[in-house]
């Protein structure tokens, strides 16, 4: 009889190994089920910085629509841009002008307001003054009806091939 006691008493210790282990998978399930929540969400916030089109990405007609409106500023401002700001493109000194931004239209075809992503003159950072310039013709231009209601990054500019 003590034999059978001391099995039986054996099995209340087993028990208890066998609920621990349940309460350690408890617990490990529930840091997953976290663990996927917090990449879930970090996820969400990278898709939704990312979701902003470049200009190239756009639709067929919105691309040609931006084309159009960027070919008029390079010809009708890039130049007296430069020249304004004593700006010289050559191999040596100054490889490029130009800056990257989100632009955002509104439902009348209006700049409605932009956000600098980077901005170098020959390689350095655009003083206050330069990025308003570069700006500043489109917060006057009426943009064509394709690019209404619409956020895209753009780069406003351009650098020579050395």
């Amino acid at each position: 009889m003590r034999r059978k006691k001391k099995e039986e008493n054996k099995n209340p210790n087993g028990w208890l190994y066998v609920k621990a282990l349940f309460y350690l998978l408890e617990m490990k399930s529930l840091y997953l089920i976290l663990l996927f929540l917090l990449a879930s969400i970090i996820f969400k916030a990278q898709v939704t910085q990312d979701s902003i089109p470049k200009h190239y990405e756009l639709n067929r007609p919105q691309y040609n629509a931006w084309n159009i409106v960027y070919q008029e500023w390079m010809t009708k401002e890039y130049g007296k841009i430069l020249k304004e700001n004593n700006l010289k493109m050559n191999c040596g000194t100054c490889v490029s002008v130009f800056m990257n931004a989100v632009i955002t239209i509104d439902s009348l075809g209006k700049l409605k307001e932009y956000k600098v992503i980077t901005a170098k003159k020959c390689g350095a950072s655009f003083t206050k003054k330069l990025e308003e310039r570069f700006m500043q013709w489109f917060f006057s231009f009426k943009f064509p009806i394709e690019l209404y209601n619409s956020k895209f990054e753009v780069k406003l500019g351009t650098g020579l091939k050395c």
